[in-house]
């Protein structure tokens, strides 16, 4: 990321011949319309009307499918109930109750795939998001016919039965159906025609990792087709070799006409506030898409958003999963009885390891730390001792290593297996913990981290856990802080409850770097 004493970064570009870029400001002479510095031979392509035609024949598509696979569904129960006689005179009647049937089941189904936003241009290419929405909208399906045919008292033809050969059949369909629109949508000169070609001003390493993940997606329907460089004619960062420079700042009318570019990013926002607002003029005179990457926030950017107070536009991290009240929840429902189950196992399992803790080092069986959890609040943890009484008597607060002669024999198995941290359920139940959640740190190395370590305290924002995205990952102990940080960012950005269960589960068999 550029700061404002960065220097070293900063390489110089030839001089421009072009026209200077249009300004807005009223105290001058107006310069000349984008229009008059350059004539289009023809109007610049819109990707998102492009976009918003094959969303809308996906939605047709679908609709479509829904209604035949209604209709081949109810038949396939109508042959049942004839023994399976196929009446051959008139096989397709589209005057029967089969076919009022298929149009509301059809309308029905692609209606529910509406509302869970299966036609939002950023999902075309999601695989995952598509097959989630379909088991949504078929539950939802099934459910709505059921009681349709109850609340209604349908004798006459209600296909309760015809339901469930209604959804094998609506699975079938939407799958080849679906398989068929992939193949569509993947040919390049579709992808293309709904893909933004973007021009970066500027460049850094967030931008850069913008770039490498829209390669990497497919639902990212952007292409970043080359940068200039900032005003003033530095770059943050050099850009990669095989993208181009395609010329000067004061060049992007010109650029943006030849290119046929569809929208501007602003990489870095330290330039001048009158450059801002004369490019965001710009793009809003001639129709393009503008963003900026704001570079005030290195960590939660996904929690992001504008809100409006007063008609004060404020950006700021407002909203992260965990921030909704239904997910906060979700989450203390499970720890309460993740809990529960987990001190039953306690009282099973920790008797035999106190005695043997005791039998190798006398004294005290559990231990209590002082830790620190969600907004910097602390709270005291408690585990089975697995080092000697005396083991920070002379060290202090340090993290044990691979091979600490600090701990007892039985304590490295226990710390191996996680037994040692048994007692914590306790911890969750009384809410000081959860189950799964970056791990608990001690105040006085807290003070040293958020220092040293970048958005270190930004993992304050949930409450620490038993276990957690870093840990099953290896990322526990003497670890690389850094990477420990960004798992446990990830997590936050990222929380379902989904998440939570696969934590739990690979607690058990990841346990790397555990000592």
């Amino acid at each position: 990321m550029r700061t404002s004493t960065a220097t070293n970064g900063v390489f110089p570009l030839r001089n421009s011949t072009v026209v200077p870029f249009p300004s807005l400001d009223p105290s001058t002479e107006r310069p000349k319309p984008a229009q008059d510095i350059f004539k289009r031979a023809t109007p610049r392509p819109n990707p998102r009307e492009n976009a918003y035609g094959l969303s809308a024949l996906l939605l047709m598509g679908d609709w479509v499918v829904a209604c035949a696979a209604v209709y081949a569904g109810l038949t396939l129960r109508d042959w049942q109930r004839n023994a399976w006689v196929l009446d051959l005179k008139n096989p397709l009647d589209l005057q029967s109750p089969l076919a009022l049937w298929s149009l509301i089941g059809g309308v029905l189904f692609s209606w529910f795939m509406v509302m869970f936003k299966t036609y939002e241009v950023s999902n075309f290419y999601n695989l995952r998001r598509w097959s989630k929405n379909v088991a949504r909208s078929l539950f939802l399906w099934a459910v709505a016919v059921w009681a349709i045919i109850g609340l209604f008292q349908v004798t006459s033809f209600a296909p309760r039965l015809g339901a469930i050969y209604c959804i094998l059949t609506l699975i079938g369909f939407q799958t080849v159906w679906r398989l068929i629109a992939f193949m569509f949508l993947n040919q390049s000169r579709v992808k293309e025609s709904a893909s933004s070609r973007v021009i970066v001003v500027g460049w850094n390493e967030k931008v850069a990792h913008l770039r490498k993940s829209m390669r990497r997606d497919l639902s990212q329907l952007q292409e970043i087709i080359g940068c200039v460089p900032m005003p003033g004619g530095y770059f943050a960062a050099k850009p990669p070799a095989e993208l181009a420079v395609l010329g000067d700042y004061s060049a992007i009318p010109r650029l943006v006409a030849e290119c046929n570019a569809n929208s501007i990013i602003l990489s870095d926002v330290s330039c001048p506030s009158r450059e801002i607002q004369h490019l965001i003029g710009y793009c809003q005179r001639e129709m393009i898409e503008f963003k900026m990457v704001p570079e005030y926030f290195p960590a939660l950017n996904s929690g992001l958003q504008v809100q409006t107070l007063s008609g004060v536009p404020l950006l700021g991290v407002s909203q992260l999963p965990l921030d909704s009240i239904i997910n906060r929840m979700v989450k203390r429902v499970v720890d309460i009885v993740g809990a529960m189950v987990g001190l039953c196992i306690c009282a099973v399992v920790v008797p035999p390891f106190a005695l043997m803790v005791y039998m190798e080092s006398p004294g005290p069986i559990f231990y209590k730390q002082r830790r620190t959890s969600r907004g910097g609040r602390t709270f005291d943890i408690y585990k089975i001792r697995s080092m000697r009484v005396d083991a920070e008597s002379s060290s202090g607060a340090v993290w044990c290593s691979k091979d600490d002669p600090r701990r007892l024999k039985i304590g490295s198995f226990m710390r191996k297996m996680n037994i040692d941290e048994i007692p914590q359920f306790w911890n969750v139940l009384i809410g000081d913990m959860s189950l799964v959640g970056p791990r608990p740190e001690r105040p006085e190395l807290i003070e040293k981290f958020k220092d040293e370590i970048p958005n270190y305290n930004a993992r304050h924002e949930v409450r620490t856990g038993l276990t957690g995205w870093a840990q099953i990952h290896g990322l526990r102990g003497d670890t690389d802080l850094g990477k420990r940080i960004e798992a446990d960012l990830y997590y936050l950005e990222n929380w379902n409850v989904m998440v939570d269960f696969y934590c739990i589960v690979a607690t058990f068999f990841r346990i790397k770097n555990a000592h």
